[in-house]
């Protein structure tokens, strides 16, 4: 934080401040979110309740601004560290493959691609138990604001379905989700032939779809199999990547036996992806080998494709199954694909935590279980202006990383005038930054000089 303090603006807006330093940031958060320092002794300035109050009225003013929360959308993620210590921090099936590392899990619920609601959690905590905390938080939230939230829709990936969490969003609210492969199975088999046009991509590529009912979750669901032909391609295409690459390595191993089964399985078990795991069948073979001049049993594996499994995951290439309580009157085809759609705005903020170029969370040099919470709260909190930026700009369409660089670009310089006296004036600007200048009306920051 220090350098980049240095070369922002607020040596100029508070040049009291004063340099930040490591150990000062963790020393404050400590005492914001964890217990008080000195006197006090007791609950941190920054607790959970204290947050809580912060985001209800970010969220009441995003309201207040006209912001559409038609759509709410729920998703998480974790972040690893390399240190090994804290109650938040557990082994868990990281989003980045640092199986070694220790994770810390973050749930967010965004208004659009605005943040409004956090979770910080021990990152070994299913999904679908920290998404019903949230979302329990999330409704008391809503009343508290006199939202009707009958007009309102979550939308959520398929790692949440459960019929607790079903019974509980529609108890309020109605829901978009998707089915996963083993749910969605006879859904995939339906041919083309009897899809039809929905909506266009971004890319003004055809999304088709087929509409239909499916009983589950203790429910009966309007069901609406759409398909990308791109994303279908895609699907291919990496299938056949990784059948030639499991199918090769498999042979590798047969070349010489393992002497543990169990070393064995464990290389079977990184060599397949998890996320095609039934479509290979897998044995251990034990043969008798020499060595050190005694029989002993050998091991190697023995991997086909199956293929019965192999033609379901074809039949699922470039289609996913979106379930929806409205009926097509309160939501049609064409709004219930842009609701799951809408779902990746969430994963691209994530993406944005995990850059250090614009707003990281990561590294984590922070391992207390006060000051954990606290940094990524901060953190979510300058995503959040960010992305408010981005809808006060909205007319641009500025990405993320365009927005960042423009405004590091608008610069303030310190000058002498003809008459010797100092002042600030600004850098010359392009077109772009004089727009963005503009709408923002940033030269109400420009300080006066003394």
């Amino acid at each position: 934080m220090a350098p980049w303090v240095s070369r922002s603006a607020l040596d100029l807006l508070v040049p009291s401040m004063g340099r930040p330093s490591s150990r000062t940031l963790r020393r404050y958060l400590k005492r914001l979110y964890g217990k008080g320092e000195g006197p006090e002794r007791g609950e941190g300035t920054l607790s959970r309740a204290a947050t809580r109050k912060i985001e209800e009225q970010v969220f009441r003013t995003l309201l207040a601004k006209g912001i559409d929360p038609r759509f709410l959308l729920f998703d998480t993620t974790n972040f690893f560290a390399y240190h090994r210590g804290g109650s938040l921090w557990k082994r868990a099936h990281g989003k980045e493959k640092r199986y070694d590392k220790l994770h810390v899990g973050l749930g967010m619920v965004t208004l659009g691609n605005l943040p409004c609601l956090t979770e910080v959690y021990p990152a070994n905590e299913a999904d679908p138990k920290v998404f019903a905390r949230v979302f329990d938080t999330l409704v008391k939230r809503l009343v508290d604001l006199e939202v009707a939230t009958k007009k309102l829709i979550m939308v959520f990936d398929r790692g949440i379905n459960s019929e607790d969490n079903f019974a509980l969003v529609t108890d309020t609210m109605h829901v978009i989700a998707a089915l996963n492969r083993s749910h969605a199975r006879k859904l995939f088999e339906t041919p083309l032939e009897k899809f039809h046009e929905v909506t266009k991509d971004r890319e003004e590529r055809q999304v088709l779809g087929f509409a239909t009912r499916w009983n589950g979750f203790g429910q009966n669901w309007r069901v609406l199999v759409v398909h990308r032909k791109a994303e279908a391609e895609h699907d291919r295409k990496a299938w056949e990547e990784i059948r030639a690459r499991v199918l090769a390595g498999a042979e590798r191993l047969r070349k010489a036996p393992a002497f543990q089964e169990k070393a064995l399985w464990r290389k079977i078990t990184e060599l397949v992806p998890r996320d095609y795991s039934s479509e290979f069948e897998v044995k251990v073979e034990v043969v008798k080998v020499m060595r050190k001049g005694e029989v002993v049993n050998g091991y190697l594996p023995a991997v086909r494709v199956d293929e019965a499994a192999e033609a379901r995951l074809i039949a699922s290439f470039g289609k996913a199954a979106l379930i929806t309580d409205l009926p097509v009157k309160g939501l049609s085809d064409a709004e219930l694909v842009e609701g799951m759609t809408a779902r990746a705005q969430v994963e691209e903020d994530f993406r944005w935590l995990k850059d250090r170029h614009v707003v990281s969370v990561k590294p984590f040099y922070l391992w207390h279980d006060a000051t954990v919470p606290g940094h990524i709260f901060l953190c979510v909190m300058g995503l959040l202006l960010l992305r408010y930026l981005q809808w006060e700009l909205r007319e641009l369409k500025l990405s993320m990383p365009r927005l960042v660089e423009l405004l590091e670009r608008i610069r303030v310089v310190l000058v002498r005038g003809p008459d010797g006296s100092p002042k600030m004036v600004l850098e010359q600007m392009d077109r772009e930054e004089a727009l963005v200048f503009s709408k923002l009306n940033l030269g109400r920051f420009i300080p006066s000089v003394e």
